[in-house]
């Protein structure tokens, strides 16, 4: 009686489901299409030992390589064949050889067998205790980071620094983000954000560039050499179309949307860039380029350093976030006051 029961409820609900909207069957159906597919793949195992036996051309020696019977690598191959339809081995006196279906099939799973090892590879480092995964833009790897990735490694010898620098990130979830560096503040209760660093962008050109223009006032000295323009500053400075509207004879001779070219761009004397004083921080400490201070810098968001107030993913995250704000001179005591 009670099966009865059950069977009638159970006959109600898949009843039920005619009402869903034709969406959700679709998307199950695909998952069940999806399930099946994945049913359909031989165990890695019975890879494997198709794997080994193909390079040693042995069932016996493909079981002593796995550690396993000569009779369990034998039933391995035989599921795989069962699996592919098709012969893989033919005998030949007391070893084996791969059919032509096998050889084609032994080049499959060694390049796959080799995406799985790579795989691991890639992602072991992210069990290493002196890891740090850091998302930061690209002018502070470049412009502040590497040129200190000296002293970094003489504070803590053993870190392995991660740096991704082509995306932005909303939320540090300690799985793949460990520390933050952007001039968007991250406010969450769990988030630590401490302002790291001001920014602005400054007028550069070559020694030879600057030379010649540094008694040119502005904003005619901006009229005297062509002007090397980031593409998501079409206007190359807020101020400069107002200047343009009154009179002022500008031309430009560039447009990119990397700032590294605009930096080289200058360096080659090929005109003036208006670019972040970070891009441009190693070329002017060398002297491969010059500010200009007659025109006036252009403020930029400030840069935050963040990371969460729970525990990091490594023992490495709390050097590394002390390091990088104690070289930036902000404030790290443990009653300092983090942004709210």
């Amino acid at each position: 009686m009670t099966c009865r029961l059950i069977q009638a409820e159970c006959h109600k609900r898949y009843d039920s489901l005619d009402t869903i909207d034709i969406k959700a069957k679709d998307f199950s159906g695909t998952i069940d299409f999806v399930h099946t597919s994945m049913r359909r793949l031989p165990p890695l195992q019975a890879l494997l030992a198709f794997d080994s036996a193909a390079r040693l051309g042995s069932f016996t020696r493909a079981a002593q390589e796995l550690s396993l019977t000569q009779s369990a690598i034998s039933h391995q191959i035989l599921q795989l064949e069962e699996w592919t339809g098709q012969a893989l081995f033919l005998r030949v006196g007391r070893g084996v050889v791969l059919t032509a279906a096998g050889k084609l099939f032994a080049q499959t799973v060694a390049d796959a067998l080799a995406l799985l090892s790579d795989g691991r590879e890639r992602i072991e480092p992210y069990g290493n205790p002196d890891s740090v995964l850091l998302y930061c833009p690209p002018e502070f790897a470049s412009g502040w980071l590497i040129p200190r990735m000296g002293e970094l490694t003489a504070a803590m010898p053993n870190v392995e620094i991660w740096l991704v620098t082509d995306m932005e990130v909303t939320e540090i979830d300690r799985v793949d983000i460990d520390l933050v560096v952007s001039a968007k503040p991250i406010k969450s209760p769990d988030v630590e954000c401490r302002l790291l660093m001001e920014q602005e962008k400054v007028a550069i050109c070559g020694p030879g560039t600057a030379s010649r223009l540094h008694r040119a006032p502005f904003p005619e000295v901006l009229a005297r050499a062509p002007l090397l323009v980031h593409e998501q500053s079409q206007e190359w400075a807020p101020w400069l179309p107002e200047l343009r509207r009154s009179g002022l004879q500008t031309r430009r001779v560039m447009t990119s949307a990397d700032p590294h070219l605009l930096v080289a761009a200058a360096e080659r004397e090929a005109g003036i860039a208006m670019v972040s004083q970070l891009f441009a921080s190693e070329a002017l400490a060398q002297q491969r380029v010059c500010r200009l201070p007659q025109v006036p810098a252009i403020a930029m968001p400030p840069l935050w350093l963040m990371r969460s107030k729970l525990p990091a993913r490594s023992t490495a995250v709390e050097p590394a976030f002390r390091w990088i704000a104690s070289a930036c001179g902000a404030c790290v005591d443990d009653g300092s006051t983090p942004m709210q």
